[in-house]
């Protein structure tokens, strides 16, 4: 394994468990949250998806742990300000930004 790919995984690391501490902190419910391999983006950071059921679905690239506890935050309270960048779930929509 590169230092590359060792840099990348401490930092998926380091966003899973903030999402992790803040899920935790506000009480946020019926959430999941998965942690799966490389997607296919590059960077040193990893991607962070956000899903809304039967909405659709928005991939944020190269984020650190600070920008996801951001996006959680402000998408996740209010998912009526995401749904402009929602592609459905089925994937027929497309982004309209």
């Amino acid at each position: 394994m590169s230092s590359k790919d060792k840099i990348a995984i401490k930092n998926a690391d380091l966003v899973i468990n903030s999402i992790v501490d803040l899920i935790e902190i506000e009480d946020i419910e019926n959430i999941a949250l998965y942690k799966t391999e490389f997607l296919g983006y590059g960077g040193n950071f990893p991607s962070l998806e956000i899903i809304i059921p039967d909405k659709g679905n928005v991939v944020f690239g190269n984020v650190d742990y600070k920008e996801a506890v951001k996006l959680v935050k402000k998408y996740l309270k209010n998912t009526s300000e995401i749904e402009k960048f929602l592609v459905d779930n089925d994937g027929t929509k497309r982004c309209n930004h």
